[in-house]
């Protein structure tokens, strides 16, 4: 959505972010003659302005208006009473840049650009005052954050600095709500913007509208953090292609990040299992079909070397070592239970399969039991693979140890 502050904002931006409390101060001075105008008289101005627009909608008088409203906005104390007067100035500041001459569009950049200042400065002092402020500090500060968005609808920092100090007081719905008001009003939202939003709605239960927002964006890029987040919003909301196609570009891109490799593993695993599962729901249990487990196997093969991977990037992490076992003893528990399904020229594959699993969970086990000998699972999962090897001896020393 376009407004006037579009072509004002760098400005007022600069403006913004290097004023300093001595500049504010002295702003207040020198304006200390208008504010002098009581409240009552500044209606009235208002309300003779308004009778002349009825007649006369020139720029001069909708300008004239605007400031009379912001003048307004600024008798009270409270931010929060500010803001519809501030709304007000805006909408008639709007109508008079759209007809005004080039000298009223200055005034009314550098009416908007001290208005937005003295505003969005506001809630900064507040939230540089002190690192232990209160939900009472915070939420006044969003107040004045918010009245900074209202006379520059598309202040990106503003949107920033509010939905921050909403969050800090409690109120992710109300920065929630304030960076959609930033959606509405910035045609291209910077990627902080995006950042933010998204993580607000991953964090307040609600995966799908962030996946939503993820993907109206043209080529969102998020934080690497946000994208992990996404992938778990996809694997909430069951579409789990998607999560393994964005932990896959996320593993590409931190090649030596654990969680993205394992995270992906595991979907691998969860789509291979999907898939086996899904036949034997397809088939009577008394039957045998040339059903294929191809898929599987593929998404299998993935899963098995990403956790290789990780195993060899990290020698020392034993959980990582136990998570490869532990996934080689359960792919092969689930060939097992498909055994009964696949055809006779399948079956040989599939027991293959089985053992290949077994034989290479074997070191993997026999080291964990080693650093965790009390660890009864571990021995359990040793005597099973030994036994259906055919190591029955082994099978029975792991057997007596749990």
């Amino acid at each position: 959505m376009n407004h006037l502050s579009t072509r004002i904002a760098s400005l007022a931006l600069a403006f913004g972010l290097f004023i300093s409390c001595n500049a504010l101060n002295s702003t207040s001075k020198s304006d200390n003659t208008e504010k002098k105008i009581s409240t009552a008289e500044l209606q009235k101005n208002i309300s003779d302005i308004n009778q002349r627009l009825s007649a006369d909608s020139s720029s001069a008088l909708l300008y004239q208006k605007g400031q009379y409203q912001i003048k307004l906005g600024q008798k009270f104390q409270a931010p929060k009473q500010r803001t519809p007067h501030y709304r007000n100035a805006q909408k008639n500041i709007e109508l008079a840049h759209t007809h005004g001459s080039g000298e009223r569009k200055k005034q009314i950049q550098q009416l908007l650009s001290i208005s937005w200042s003295n505003e969005h400065n506001q809630g900064l002092q507040i939230i540089q005052s002190d690192s232990t402020l209160g939900i009472a500090s915070y939420l006044k500060a969003a107040a004045y954050f918010t009245n900074a968005t209202t006379l520059i609808p598309d202040s990106a920092i503003s949107y920033k600095m509010g939905a921050q100090a909403f969050y800090k007081a409690q109120e992710p719905q109300k920065a929630i709500e304030l960076l959609e008001k930033a959606r509405h009003n910035i045609s291209e939202l910077p990627i902080t913007l995006l950042d933010q939003l998204t993580f607000l709605y991953l964090n307040h239960d609600n995966p799908r509208k962030a996946i939503t927002l993820y993907e109206e964006g043209d080529s969102p890029e998020l934080s690497l953090n946000l994208l992990h987040g996404l992938s778990n919003a996809y694997i909430s909301a069951n579409e789990h292609q998607k999560a393994v196609s964005l932990l896959t570009d996320l593993a590409d891109q931190k090649p030596q990040n654990i969680i993205y490799r394992q995270s992906l593993a595991t979907e691998l695993y969860y789509l291979a299992t999907e898939h086996l599962d899904s036949l034997k729901r397809s088939l009577p249990s008394d039957t045998t079909s040339n059903i294929s487990i191809s898929p599987a196997d593929s998404l299998l093969s993935k899963a098995e070397n990403h956790l290789k991977i990780l195993t060899k990037q990290n020698p020392s992490n034993l959980e990582l070592k136990q998570r490869l076992a532990q996934f080689y003893h359960n792919s092969a528990s689930n060939y097992q239970q498909i055994l009964p399904l696949v055809t006779m020229k399948e079956k040989s594959k599939v027991e293959e399969q089985i053992k290949v699993y077994l034989t290479s969970s074997l070191p993997l086990l026999e080291e964990l039991v080693e650093e965790n000998p009390k660890k009864k699972a571990l021995w359990q999962n040793l005597y099973q693979a030994y036994s259906y090897l055919g190591m029955h001896e082994k099978a029975r020393k792991a057997k007596s140890n749990y």
